[in-house]
């Protein structure tokens, strides 16, 4: 099998996803009606659901890219080395997630956040205590100050701490 061959059959997730995506942008006007803004911002209820498409349809394209472009690089090798799949990770990620909407209303976003992305960087591995620290904060806060400041949409905060 040819190098860019190999390289497609492994980006065919991301092309999936990538025609969810573009079909999530062409959809968004003929689901959500636009009601113009407030006034205060640019943002209308059509706002969101752009950057989640976009951020979709961008990320997909980037996976594309560089699976093609490892495959390009350097040859796959004499065999085709299928990538064995880890199950029992893809089952810890699941309970990941799971906990979080879970423990959301009670611990709140940013709690909930925090040890959702530490226990994700675990079952994926390969990670320092540090990077995992790191990570897990810069990704929830700002995350929580975006959506509440900038786009006033509220997270739980938790019933631990009402």
């Amino acid at each position: 099998m040819s190098t860019l061959s190999s390289g497609l059959k492994e980006s065919i997730p991301a092309i999936v996803t990538l025609a969810v995506g573009l079909f999530f942008v062409v959809s968004i006007p003929s689901q959500i009606a636009d009601f113009g803004t407030d006034g205060l911002s640019g943002v209308s209820a059509r706002t969101t659901p752009y950057l989640i498409a976009g951020a979709i349809v961008l990320i997909s394209l980037g996976s594309i890219i560089t699976t093609l472009w490892s495959h390009m690089r350097h040859a796959v090798g004499t065999a085709d080395q299928a990538t064995k799949t880890h199950y029992g990770a893809v089952f810890l990620a699941f309970l990941a997630i799971a906990a979080w909407i879970i423990l959301l209303p009670i611990i709140g976003f940013n709690i909930a956040t925090v040890l959702l992305i530490a226990s994700m960087m675990l079952i994926i591995g390969k990670c320092k205590w540090w990077q995992i620290v790191v990570l897990s904060l810069a990704l929830s806060f700002p995350v929580n100050y975006l959506l509440a400041i900038v786009l006033k949409v509220y997270l739980p905060s938790g019933s631990l701490f009402d």
